[in-house]
């Protein structure tokens, strides 16, 4: 009864599909790291060639005069430009996100697969007029109004009655109380599982 995964993973079901978001992932974040690591090196080039001094320059200077052009340029330096980092901060979060979402998304099908035959497995021990049941609440979006029941074929009040009070004591069903008349609502997880097949 239950063929598909949750809308979540409708797209992400495959082993093939699940490559190619690891592909994607890793070829972004080795390319951010390449940028990261680019940018980086630029800061250190630039700081290094303002503080070089070229040989005419030295040939007109004292040691004293060096000595102290070569002090004020480290004191002026910055010793860390923040923004150069952002492309390497996001590599990491981009790098561990991609590794989390290939190692979870096997957990996430495998529980799903196991949901799916729970559900199966539930629904077999249900007989035809509980079947029916549940079929007609799945039908009307997980909410029916008990008196509606009665009125489908081999059923009456008292037959409805005793089939929702089973079913009630099962947890597949809940009764609301609306004014003079009873809502039956289906199990919230049941209804998700049952509504995408």
């Amino acid at each position: 009864m239950v063929k598909n995964m949750s809308p979540f993973l409708k797209g992400v079901d495959t082993e093939g599909n699940k490559n190619k978001v690891l592909g994607i992932g890793l070829i972004v974040s080795f390319a951010l790291l390449v940028i990261s690591v680019s940018l980086f090196y630029n800061l250190l080039h630039e700081e290094r060639a303002a503080g070089r001094l070229t040989p005419d320059a030295i040939d007109q200077m004292t040691k004293e005069e060096i000595k102290s052009k070569l002090e004020a340029q480290y004191a002026s330096m910055p010793t860390l430009r923040p923004y150069y980092f952002f492309p390497f901060f996001a590599f990491i979060g981009l790098f561990v996100g991609t590794v989390v979402y290939y190692i979870m998304a096997d957990r996430i099908v495998h529980q799903e697969t196991v949901l799916q035959k729970n559900t199966r497995i539930i629904l077999k021990f249900l007989n035809p007029l509980e079947r029916k049941v549940v079929d007609t609440i799945l039908e009307n979006g997980g909410k029916v109004q008990q008196y509606e029941l009665s009125h489908l074929p081999n059923l009456n009040k008292v037959k409805t009655h005793r089939i929702l009070k089973n079913l009630e004591n099962k947890g597949i069903i809940a009764k609301e109380r609306l004014g003079k008349v009873n809502r039956v609502v289906l199990n919230r997880e049941l209804y998700e599982v049952l509504s995408e097949s």
